[in-house]
């Protein structure tokens, strides 16, 4: 008998065939199914982890300047992190990414080493070093969509823009004062020019550079509505760049240093007097002697009996001196709180000082000596501010760095001829004085100002050893009706070689502000003997095409830098 052998008849080899069909089965779904994974890595790096990545919803507002440029910005970013616990050659992988990433491989393999689940390798990384990270088809490390802030122009707005956290929160100055605002996307706009304000910071540098100073400062403030549309304080940093963080760099001189401010106050201790009725213009002060051991600088002109107008002229410690003894101790005090001298300033920054004003016996010497801006401590901003106020018919001025922000009006002068007295003196000082005038007056324009010069505080006490000084001038522009208060101050100027003359507010400041003044001349086309048209003008609208032109560059270079 014959039997027909069939291959699969049998119990035993069905039962094989489907246990091999079921596996083949099983690998080839979990052949795909790889497949998928390390093409979602491989292909698609995009699809991102989640867990600490941000939305749109979290995108941070922008900020800009008067005419709509923008001054900070997010921009979208990667950043990577991993498990440790994921990593088998961490050495290797370290030594990898340290060469990408251009990081400390020994740091990062220590990072890599904790016992956490989660550690941050870089944050905010450019495209070219996500693509090597790919490259390296290590599954484990996990890729963030985030945002990063940049700043357009850098060093030039640094002090008053400030910069953010790598978190975005802000750090200082307006990313910091409205960090709710920008936060939940709501853009902000400033007071400030930055046409104008590249152009005053580079003329402040160009005086610091060619004086060897330590540092300085430079602000134009409207003189009717407070808005500041230029404030620099250098050394500055630059935000997107933490190597340049530095304690002396992040001072914001303008509005956290306390100064004494010199013969700028001469001409407040006079306004002070007149106003109460103490002093008037024909008030005689005899400075052929020392007072209260109190000297001039210089030997007194003619036979020494000076008006108010010589005194605040030629500089005069001794008369103002006398002025301040004649107005007294309670009306300076009482005058100096209402002009705003013993309190910090409400203005858009968290950063901004109480003037440390005086912290020390207030006798009758220290009633003389502060008259003439010693003995008495307050910020730059403290100073435009007053003066602001009493060029603007008494009416306060409360300095602002945001736009379209109003004040109520309130008046703090008593005498309507006050404000008038005020300006009448500063304008002497350009038309009177032998150094200062040449150096300020610009033809065709009407200009008033003083000069300062004060020993710098030393902060561990008292004064520094070697004479250490800080010049300054404060100019009124147009000097018949105000618009603008530009102030300047350098710290340390020197001397250069075979000069004999003193570094005085005269010598070093006056050019400054002269060259800040044609600057704003020359950028908001100001005309000659046409000063009623010009100030019913729209300074935001009247740039002449060439200046225009200048920004287009100038800002070419800033957006091709980032």
């Amino acid at each position: 008998m014959f039997y027909k052998f069939k291959l699969f008849d049998s119990d035993s080899l069905k039962l094989l065939h489907r246990r091999v069909f079921f596996s083949i089965t099983i690998f080839i779904f979990v052949y795909f199914i790889s497949i998928y994974r390390i093409s979602e890595i491989m292909l698609f790096p995009n699809i991102i982890d989640e867990q600490f990545s941000t939305s749109n919803d979290d995108l941070r507002g922008d900020i800009y300047d008067r005419n709509g440029k923008i001054l900070s910005t997010s921009i979208s970013s990667i950043s990577i992190s991993l498990n440790p616990n994921k990593i088998k050659n961490k050495k290797n992988l370290s030594i990898k990414l340290g060469s990408i990433l251009n990081l400390d491989s020994k740091i990062l393999e220590n990072k890599i080493s904790s016992e956490s689940n989660f550690v941050w390798i870089k944050r905010n990384i450019t495209p070219k070093e996500h693509q090597e990270i790919i490259n390296l088809g290590e599954i484990n490390i996990k890729s963030h969509n985030e945002y990063k802030r940049i700043y357009p122009y850098r060093n030039i707005t640094s002090h008053i823009v400030g910069h953010v956290d790598i978190d975005q929160k802000g750090q200082r100055g307006i990313e910091r004062f409205f960090e709710k605002e920008l936060k939940d996307s709501k853009n902000i706009y400033l007071t400030l020019d930055i046409n104008l304000q590249q152009l005053v910071r580079d003329s402040l540098q160009k005086t610091i550079n060619h004086y060897k100073a330590e540092s300085g400062l430079a602000v134009v403030m409207e003189v009717n509505t407070g808005q500041i549309i230029s404030s620099v304080s250098l050394p500055d940093y630059n935000p997107q760049n933490k190597k340049t963080y530095k304690e002396n760099n992040l001072i914001n001189r303008v509005i956290q240093s306390n100064y004494e401010m010199g013969s700028t106050f001469k001409p407040i201790t006079a306004a002070i007097g007149f106003d109460l009725g103490i002093i008037t213009p024909n008030m005689k002060f005899d400075v052929t002697k020392s007072y209260l051991k109190i000297r001039d600088h210089e030997k007194y002109k003619g036979d020494g009996i000076y008006d108010v107008e010589k005194v605040i002229v030629e500089s005069s410690n001794i008369g103002t001196a006398k002025m301040a003894i004649k107005i007294g101790k309670k009306n300076q005090k009482e005058y100096f709180n209402i002009i705003g001298f013993n309190k910090r300033l409400s203005i858009e920054s968290k950063e901004a000082a109480k003037p440390l004003g005086n912290k020390h016996h207030w006798g009758k010497h220290e009633t003389a000596r502060i008259g003439f801006g010693h003995g008495f401590s307050i910020t730059p901003l403290h100073l435009i501010k007053a003066y602001a106020t009493l060029s603007n018919n008494g009416i306060e001025v409360f300095p602002t760095l945001q736009l379209n922000k109003e004040f109520q009006k309130k008046k703090i002068l008593k005498n309507q001829d006050s404000s008038k007295f005020f300006l009448d003196l500063l304008n002497s000082v350009v038309m009177k004085t032998e150094y200062t005038g040449p150096r300020i007056k610009i033809e065709g324009y009407e200009i008033g100002g003083k000069t300062g010069t004060s020993e710098l505080l030393n902060p561990n006490g008292g004064y520094y050893k070697d004479g250490r000084n800080m010049t300054s001038f404060i100019g009124v522009f147009p000097i018949n009706k105000p618009k603008y208060i530009i102030y300047t101050a350098i710290e340390y100027p020197k001397q250069k070689e075979g000069i004999t003359q003193k570094m005085t507010g005269a010598r070093v400041n006056a050019p400054l502000v002269k060259e800040i003044i044609i600057n704003l001349i020359n950028l908001f086309n100001i005309p000659k003997n046409n000063l009623d048209e010009y100030l019913k003008a729209d300074t935001n609208l009247i740039y002449r095409a060439i200046n225009a032109s200048i920004w287009v560059i100038q800002n070419n270079k800033h957006f091709k830098n980032l």
